[in-house]
């Protein structure tokens, strides 16, 4: 399978994940188109939106051993460890630094001037902290950074794999 197919499969498995999330929640989710970008447009609740997914990985070394690994049209590129001192600091770290990056972009300026606010999904890849662990420890200053820019998304959700799919943590 190619590199971009299996980012659309994972972007798709996220959004049918949030989907579930959402319906325990009381709220319907419909997809109803994908133009990339955003990743998604959608409906919750009858109100239309966008959806734009990302990942925060422990490190970039270990994003591209997982995706060269499945990648047909990549080399693989194994994991080269290393020591990681401070875990909690450095996973927050990843996701304060993707989640500024998506805000500071200007494609996501131009969807919020076109479709409104938009849903951020955040994947933690950070296996050594959790998702409620990361809003705990860096959620106010995340927030507090996020004050001072446009207010490109309503709501930002951290997520991460479980054996049912993907489970969710709201940030904002």
């Amino acid at each position: 399978m190619k590199y971009r197919d299996i980012q659309s499969a994972h972007e798709l498995s996220v959004l049918n994940s949030f989907g579930s999330y959402l319906s325990e929640q009381g709220q319907l989710l419909i997809v109803v188109d994908r133009p990339d970008p955003p990743d998604a447009i959608v409906k919750i609740n009858n109100e239309s939106c966008w959806v734009e997914i990302t990942d925060a990985f422990q490190s970039s070394d270990w994003a591209r051993s997982l995706t060269s690994y499945v990648a047909d049209d990549k080399a693989y590129q194994p994991y080269q460890s290393r020591l990681i001192c401070e875990p909690d600091n450095e996973a927050c770290e990843k996701v304060r630094e993707v989640i500024l990056k998506k805000y500071d972009k200007n494609s996501m300026n131009s969807l919020l001037n076109q479709y409104g606010q938009g849903v951020l999904l955040v994947g933690a890849y950070t296996p050594l902290t959790s998702l409620e662990e990361i809003i705990e420890l860096a959620g106010e200053s995340i927030l507090f950074e996020l004050a001072s820019r446009s207010s490109v998304f309503k709501s930002i959700y951290l997520y991460r794999n479980s054996s049912e799919g993907h489970v969710f943590a709201k940030l904002l």
